[in-house]
Formats: C-alpha cells, structure tokens, sequence
C-alpha cells in the first residue's frame, strides 16, 4: 500500500491489514470519517517530520491548498511542534495544551512503530475543545461550591455551636452545676438536663457534646414539633415503599445520622407513649429497625434529653414511661432558675447589654442603681430568655441614653414613687393598686414628655397609646400646663 492513495475502494484491505473484520458500507464510512473529521485534526509525519498527510481543515487554517502539506517539514509550518520531540523520545503524549497562534488547543502526539523503530507520528488537535473542557471545568466548579455549601449547611444544621466557655456564671450553685456537667460529659452515659424554660438547657446540651465530640454530629429534636404520624419515619427511618409518598430509595432516620455524634432530645415528655416504647429499645440495645423493615441497624451515639416539667410527676400520671425514664436520667443536671442565683444577674445583664448595643448600634454603658437593683430583685420567671427580652425592650426606650434608669423599666418591673428629693424603689406590698398603677403612668408619661422635649403626639407614639388617652391621663394627673 505504499505511496497509494487511500480511497473508499481499498479501506477493506486497509483494515485486512489492521485485522480480520466483517467489513461493511458504515465500517468504510467511519474510517473515512476519521480522515475528514470536522471536530479535530489530523497530522501524520515521517521519521524526518515532513508531513505524509494532513487532513483539509488544517491546510486551510495554515492557507495551503489541498496536499499542500505533502513533504513538507511540520517545523516550517509549527515551530515549536511536539511531532519531532515525540519521535525522539519515542513516548506518546496525550491531552497536552498546545497554542496555535494564540489559540489554545487540546492535542495528543502518538509516535508510529514497525518492527520497534518509530517510523514517524501522528498529532491530533481537538477543535473548540479546551473552551468545551473550561465551560465543564466551570460547571464542576460550580457543582462543588453547591456541594460545599450544602455540606457546610449540614455541617452546621448538625453541629453544637457552644461550649462550657460560653456558660456565665459567677455564682457558686451555677458554677458547681457546671463542674457537674463536666464531668458527666466526659462519661460514656445517656444524660437528662431538667431546669425551667429559659435557664440554657440546650446551652449546656451544646457545651456537653463539644466536650469531647465537637467534630461529630449534633442532631436536635425538637419533640413537640415533630408530626404525630412522621415521628417513627423521622426518628428511625423507612424503606421503600414503607407508605405512601416515601422516597423511592428509603431514608435514614435521625439516629442513623448522629452515628457517633450526639442526639439531643428536647422536651422529650411531650413524645407520645407509642414512640417512646420504640425510643426506649433504641436507648437500650444502641439498634434502629426502619420503618417497612425487619432488620436492625447497630448505631453508636449519645443521648442527651431535655425537659421543663417533672418527668417523675408525668410517671405518676401514666403520660410517661417509667423505664423510659429511668433509662434516660442515668445522669442528671438540675439548672437553677435565675431567682436562686441572683449573683449572676449583673453579669448577665452587663454581657447581653454591649451584644444589644452591637445590635441596635445604640451605646448604653450601664445601669443607674436603682435600676440595677429592681432588676437583680424581680423574680424572673422566664429566666434568661425573659431577661434577654425584656433587655432589648428596655434599650429600644433608652436608646439616646448612656445609661438606663429606673424610668426606662417596664411597669411589671417596678414600683416607682416620687420621694422629696429623690426617686426611690418602694415594695410592692406598700402602696395599694390603684396607687401603684397611677405612680407608675405618671412616671412612664413625664419621662416619655421629657424624652420628646414635650411634644405630647410624638410621647403619646412612644408610650403606644392613643393621643385621646393620652391627654386624659395629663388632665386627671394635672400634668397638662
């Protein structure tokens, strides 16, 4: 087949030569299209690297015409063209980037052997293909910042965002509550935090966890939220076709996802006794059993539970079970309500003030006595949480202020009465009600009119209250001149 020129008539002895094949017409037609592909190119060269056939696409990107390459050295045409290196070196190269006059390209160098020696090479250069592979590149590119978006959402849906650094105390029963928690974090056991709402039962659920398991799971269930007829599918998975509208391919339930983590159960008294029948053997042989299934999964993790209500009272009543319970508090922590540690208030209120002032970009240093004292001495039933809040109200009406003072206090807060020289804090116990009360709005309406330096339409919107019940209160106070 030397010097002939390959046409469609002679590829069936072209590919006798390749091999024994049962040639046909779309055999001939690929192999043809090989040689007159539009999408790459294709050089062949000797061992002297002058061109023995490159296809019409390429002649045309260098002007020649049609077998103008023929004989001619491929270093005349492409200076710095891997042909020559590759029949010196005798090594294919393959998805190298080449620049062809200013373009940058995709090409492979094969060198051709017979009997062992290279008797020349051939280049192929893919077309479009490098602006292909950057628009793939790109689009991988922007699939892995999805992925680590979501997998940083997960992470932080499933994550423990506090530590025992974060818990303020400088009073001794919330201290030793801590050293408490300490050293039941750092024990292989089930634990239950019971304290009233808004004394930091998840803060200290988050601290135990990140004790010793910070770079595992942290899965929070909030109990009341979860629907009644999802519970078992939510808490321990289903299989496929376990009811209607589950996932084709099954889903893991929360305890299979805190696999070596943590499973915090908040408000666990308000589950249902079904559920916790079934919460109960996952609690004692460490095993899940998906809904729609009969095998059992082994899982590792820990057990943190959560309550405000006396779950030996709900035993009594039969709304909890007792084994349940008992397995549960295998070791307890009791927060104190805020009114048992009064010592912590003033630090409390000092560090929730400057993250207000953070927030409401208001610059409030500190506390008038006065001030200071009712709050340390109201009983604080919501706790913290109510503390926080009733915070952040106060800053809203001292927020031109460089203090708060006793008139910035909301009403349920205090008792205030006018003394002869001074404002002072009365108990409750000695002055009637209606005294009480009209002390109070007397009060609250003299610093609003001071605060909006007497416009009693812009006091009346401070206070919240209608300008008509406004100025009945100035007449029957006799605060209207």
């Amino acid at each position: 087949m030397k010097n002939q020129k390959i046409t469609y008539d002679n590829f069936s002895e072209l590919l006798k030569v390749i091999g024994k094949y049962d040639v046909n017409e779309i055999v001939g037609w690929a192999l043809r299209f090989c040689f007159r592909n539009p999408y790459e190119s294709i050089t062949i060269v000797d061992e002297k690297s002058c061109v023995q056939f490159m296809d019409k696409a390429t002649e045309e990107f260098f002007d020649l015409e049609q077998g103008g390459a023929k004989g001619v050295d491929i270093r005349e045409l492409i200076a710095d063209s891997n042909l020559p290196r590759i029949i010196a070196s005798g090594k294919p190269m393959i998805g190298g980037i080449w620049e062809l006059r200013g373009i940058r390209r995709i090409c492979s160098v094969y060198p051709l052997k017979r009997d062992g020696k290279i008797v020349g090479a051939v280049g192929r250069i893919l077309f479009n293909s490098l602006e292909e592979i950057e628009r793939i590149n790109g689009e991988i590119q922007r699939l892995k910042k999805e992925i680590h978006y979501l997998k940083q959402k997960e992470r932080k849906e499933y994550s423990a965002l506090y530590n025992f650094d974060n818990i303020l105390a400088v009073s001794k029963l919330m201290r030793e509550t801590v050293q408490t928690a300490q050293t039941i974090a750092g024990l292989n056991t089930d634990v239950l935090i019971t304290g009233e709402s808004g004394t930091g039962k998840e803060l200290f659920a988050h601290s135990i966890h990140n004790f010793l398991h910070a770079d595992k799971p942290f899965i929070k269930i909030n109990c009341p939220a979860i629907p009644f007829e999802l519970a078992e599918s939510q808490l321990f998975g289903y299989e496929k076709g376990a009811f209607t509208g589950a996932r084709s391919s099954g889903q893991a339930g929360i305890f299979e996802a805190a696999e070596n983590g943590t499973v915090f159960l908040d408000e666990i008294s308000s589950l249902p006794l079904s559920i916790q029948a079934k919460l109960l053997r996952v609690l004692q042989e460490r095993e899940v059993t998906r809904l729609g299934s009969t095998r059992t999964r082994k899982i590792n993790f820990k057990s943190i539970a959560a309550t405000n209500v006396d779950l030996r009272k709900l035993v009594g009543e039969g709304k909890f079970r007792d084994d349940l319970y008992y397995r549960v508090a295998r070791a307890t922590i009791i927060i104190p309500p805020l009114r048992e540690r009064r010592e912590d208030i003033p630090l409390y209120l000092r560090n929730f003030l400057e993250r207000i002032n953070d927030s409401f970009n208001t610059s409030i240093k500190g506390f008038s006595p006065e001030a200071l004292r009712c709050l340390v001495e109201y009983n604080w039933p919501g706790n913290v949480r109510q503390l926080i809040n009733v915070l952040e109200q106060i800053a809203i009406r001292a927020w031109q202020e460089d203090r708060i003072t006793f008139q910035h206090l909301p009403v349920e807060l205090h008792t205030p009465v006018r003394g002869p020289a001074t404002d002072r804090f009365v108990p409750a116990g000695s002055l009637s009600m209606k005294d009480q009360v009209e002390n109070t709005e007397r009060k609250l309406i003299a610093s609003a009119l001071q605060q909006t330096n007497g416009n009693r339409r812009k006091a009346a919107m401070l206070l919240n209250m209608p300008r008509s019940t406004f100025y009945q209160k100035l007449k029957s106070y006799d605060m209207g001149k």
